[in-house]
């Protein structure tokens, strides 16, 4: 029997290697696990608790969102 797993990622910033890394690499990794159930999000409204570039939030959610790229 698999893992249950929800879990999510703020868009405070652009992705870089840590992200990929720490992140996003186990969430793929997870995901491709058919045993597991996983949900994923981007925690977008937790960003907002600090000053944020409207613009730029909405630009790093798009770009946090888009798991195609990040498929196997």
């Amino acid at each position: 029997m698999g893992k249950k797993i929800f879990s999510g990622v703020q868009p405070t910033g652009n992705l870089h290697l840590g992200n990929y890394l720490g992140a996003i690499k186990n969430f793929v990794d997870l995901n491709n696990d058919n045993d597991n159930e996983c949900i994923f999000c981007v925690v977008d409204l937790h960003a907002i608790t600090v000053k944020q570039d409207p613009k730029e939030l909405k630009s790093n959610i798009k770009k946090y969102s888009n798991y195609e790229k990040y498929k196997k």
